[in-house]
């Protein structure tokens, strides 16, 4: 585990929503390793089984089961908690949810963030704030997609609304980009991970996409996040920033990878057959450049992300119990590389 995360974290209230997802789920397991007091917010889990159940994470933190768009409960939780640091990971992310409820997408998202951010001002408690923005699309010619304009409306809006009401403020924002996220404990079949550990279960062949796809394992967002909420915290100068790590990683297609989860999955005699369908169009592209970091390398290459994704699951399928124990094995290995995490500087978004 690193000693500085562990000495900068240790003790501090720290606020996650979205603790019952995929992403939030892995930063509230790394905090409470790091000895954080955390609070989650967030919905009930969406899926069966799911990360946080597998996981027994609430065990040692406060959950608070609620929704963002919920001023009311939000304010609560402020107030009540005190957090000194928020990670932001509760936007909404199923495709398909889109076509059945387009506008509670759009709240969920846009206006999820700035209920979190106008909270984050009026208790005057926090000093950091990572707002996370994730893609599950593959890379490809840009096209515009709902989901998609919602997250680029959050990362705007988020920017906007620090810019001007946070100079007033000790809180300091960043909101990291990062491609697609893979690893242990997605169960989503809007997502990658999902789609695949579904279709083994059920034996039924596989629709992936032949469309360039850029992924990281979640624990490099996970890492990502952390550093940043610490630069946040020492910063002197409330300037809001969005940084762009979507830039620096292996490339494969959707197919390529979900073939390589597959034959190396099969836990009981599972197997299931990997198709490709159509291209994929991936989220908008931002209009407003971010800033990249060309010196931070993933200290996971795309075939050590995909096994140890594998592991995952492998322990999992084998003992369900033993899902804690991988996810702090994982954890506590992935700190142990060689750190590529630079310096991050604060930059003005537009």
């Amino acid at each position: 585990m690193s000693q500085l995360l562990a000495s900068f974290f240790r003790g501090k209230r720290v606020l996650v929503t979205g603790h019952t997802g995929f992403t939030g789920g892995w930063l509230v397991s790394w905090l409470k390793l790091l000895d954080a007091k955390v609070c989650g917010y967030g919905l009930p889990p969406s899926s069966r089984p799911n990360f946080f159940d597998a996981t027994l994470l609430d065990r040692g933190i406060s959950s608070v089961f609620a929704d963002v768009r919920d001023r009311e409960t939000l304010a609560n939780t402020f107030a009540d908690f005190q957090p000194e640091i928020v990670f932001h990971a509760a936007s909404q992310e199923c495709a398909n949810d889109a076509q059945h409820d387009s506008i509670g997408l759009f709240e969920t998202n846009v206006v999820g963030t700035l209920n979190l951010l106008e909270e984050t001002r009026l208790t005057g408690c926090a000093r950091a704030v990572v707002v996370v923005s994730d893609s599950e699309r593959p890379d490809g010619p840009a096209k515009k997609d709902w989901r998609g304009s919602t997250r680029q409306i959050a990362r705007e809006s988020a920017l906007a609304f620090a810019e001007a009401f946070f100079p007033s403020t000790k809180a300091r924002i960043a909101i990291p980009r990062f491609p697609a996220l893979i690893g242990g404990g997605d169960w989503s079949e809007s997502r990658l991970c999902g789609k695949i550990i579904h279709a083994l279960a059920s034996g039924e062949p596989i629709s992936v996409h032949e469309t360039p796809f850029s992924c990281l394992h979640v624990l490099e967002a996970a890492s990502a996040c952390l550093h940043l909420a610490e630069e946040l915290f020492a910063s002197r100068y409330a300037v809001p920033g969005s940084q762009d790590f979507s830039g620096y990683r292996d490339k494969a297609s959707e197919v390529e990878i979900a073939k390589q989860l597959a034959s190396l999955c099969p836990v009981g005699g599972l197997q299931t057959e990997v198709q490709a369908g159509e291209a994929m169009p991936h989220d908008i592209e931002l209009t407003v450049p971010v800033p990249q970091y060309p010196d931070r390398k993933p200290a996971l290459s795309l075939d050590e992300a995909i096994a140890w994704t594998v592991e995952w699951y492998k322990a999992y399928l084998s003992v369900p119990g033993s899902a804690w124990r991988t996810t702090e094995s994982q954890i506590a290995n992935y700190s142990a590389l060689p750190s590529t995490q630079p310096t991050i500087q604060q930059t003005v978004g537009h």
